[in-house]
């Protein structure tokens, strides 16, 4: 991670979130991995607190990350993390042309091949050349359960090296030199467990998506401008 600090967007006695940069995990969460760099560890020599992890966004993917900064705190908020009162919304470019608005349910396999149910909204906000920007609520919190459920309806999200679109992401490399995934974590809502009053947490887009959404916005963004080499149609 860089020398930047890391942004803190809420925090009181009980809960500290902050903006997470793409590219770096949230917790090492695998004892052997190689790369020991993560946000926790950041945030925690930054502030100097003991932080409890209470959700992940994969490694690619920036926004809202929130953590307890005790046993009991983590608990509470987590006993409501699948409510209606808790919200998580994400924005994300993705290929092709999406319905209005769709919810998908369908179950992702875990690690173990165990079947669990996901549930995914979004509504599209705009449509064009090829590409669509949604805005994206979840109930369930599975593995990759948001490029996984628009991978199967071939909406693969922007950037995406695992369930996307090789064609799409060359195109975005080549004109944009993005290497991460355009989906991003925009805003965390709850009901605080200690004060019950609702939270709204927000986190702007990046830079670096702001620019590739503006152009898409100006109709500007379009795979098929002859930027990359299409393959012949047979």
């Amino acid at each position: 991670m860089s020398k930047n600090k890391v942004k803190v967007l809420f925090q009181d006695e009980h809960y500290i979130a902050v903006e997470k940069p793409a590219g770096i995990l949230v917790h090492p969460y695998k004892e052997k991995s190689k790369d020991r760099r993560s946000l926790m560890r950041s945030l925690k020599k930054q502030t100097g607190l003991y932080l409890f992890p209470i959700h992940r966004l994969d490694n690619n993917v920036s926004g809202v990350v929130i953590f307890g900064l005790s046993k009991e705190a983590t608990r509470e908020i987590k006993e409501n993390w699948g409510h209606e009162s808790t919200k998580k919304k994400y924005i994300a470019l993705v290929r092709g042309e999406t319905e209005p608005e769709i919810t998908i349910d369908f179950p992702l396999s875990n690690d173990k091949g165990i079947k669990q149910e996901a549930s995914t909204y979004y509504k599209t906000l705009n449509s064009n050349n090829g590409f669509s920007l949604i805005d994206i609520s979840i109930k369930t919190g599975r593995k990759h359960q948001i490029r996984r459920h628009l991978a199967r309806r071939m909406n693969n999200v922007v950037g995406d090296a695992k369930y996307g679109n090789g064609l799409v992401n060359k195109y975005i490399r080549k004109n944009y030199k993005l290497y991460r995934l355009f989906l991003h974590s925009y805003e965390l809502s709850f009901t605080h467990p200690f004060t019950n009053e609702e939270v709204v947490i927000k986190c702007p887009l990046p830079e670096e998506l702001q620019k590739i959404r503006e152009d898409f916005e100006n109709q500007k963004l379009n795979i098929h401008d002859g930027s990359i080499d299409l393959p012949e149609k047979p």
